[in-house]
């Protein structure tokens, strides 16, 4: 297949509340911010898509303030690419967010046939595992990587009792990279009601959008909780020790300039 331009939705703009939790000082670090191997999870996520050709634009939705703190956690990325690569603040839910990322490109005058919306804390995803998803989209006009459900499935009530067994045949469990055609995606999310879906296949198929199954990839998981990061706790009294640092660096920097800028230092 020849791959068409597309362009690159990252989604870093979530509370990460469940993997904050227990962690002490952690409430206002993004652990897409931390490492894995010695890259950032946020790097991690976008570097294979620069290993397709065709790559276009990227979009990377922060959380509002946190625009800096995302382009360092691009590492060198930020600096090598020859694409436009936007920071936006995101919305209130993950489907504003990308919503908001769509029409910053759209906003742009570049070609692209296909978009990639990819969880900034995913950062086991494959160029194969793209590629796959990418060739059903371009057939379909949107496909998605999932895996079978193998364990059993129950519906519980409130008070965690069991009330019904669900049949796990047709049930997939569904990943990212979630690839569609750019046009139809944008025109699904600017007629979208609500803004409460949980991923953007269900926008896209809720447009009346077929949307097609690729093979997914265990190792392809998500960073979720604190333990899935061995030293998690480590890192964030690491991150925060050299932000403060950067912060205050950089108020220095700035008391500087404005001192020498108002004729003081002459």
């Amino acid at each position: 297949m020849s791959i068409p331009p597309f362009a690159l939705v990252l989604t870093a703009a979530g509370s990460s509340l469940r993997f904050n939790c227990g962690l002490e000082g952690a409430q206002d670090v993004k652990k897409e911010f931390l490492k894995i191997d010695g890259h950032s999870i946020l790097y991690r996520a976008a570097e294979p898509f620069f290993e397709i050709p065709g790559l276009s634009a990227m979009v990377v939705t922060c959380r509002k303030g946190c625009e800096d703190e995302a382009v360092v956690a691009l590492e060198d990325l930020a600096d090598i690419a020859s694409i436009p690569m936007l920071f936006i603040p995101g919305g209130s839910t993950r489907q504003e967010s990308v919503h908001l990322a769509l029409e910053a490109l759209a906003g742009l005058d570049i070609p692209m046939e296909l978009v990639a919306i990819q969880d900034g804390a995913r950062p086991f995803t494959t160029p194969e595992l793209i590629i796959r998803t990418m060739a059903l989209a371009w057939q379909a006009g949107g496909a998605v990587p999932a895996l079978a459900v193998t364990d059993s499935i129950r519906r519980i009530d409130a008070e965690g009792r069991i009330i019904e067994t669900t049949d796990r045949r047709g049930l997939v469990r569904v990943q990212t990279p979630q690839i569609f055609s750019f046009s139809r995606l944008l025109e699904a999310h600017r007629s979208a009601e609500g803004n409460s879906a949980t991923d953007d296949a269900e926008v896209f198929i809720r447009a009346g959008n077929e949307c097609l199954v690729s093979e997914g990839d265990e190792a392809n998981r998500k960073i979720t909780y604190a333990g899935d990061i061995p030293d998690a706790e480590e890192q964030v009294r690491r991150y925060v020790e050299e932000r403060e640092r950067g912060r205050k660096n950089r108020s220095n920097d700035e008391m500087f300039r404005r001192f020498i800028h108002s004729g003081d230092g002459q």
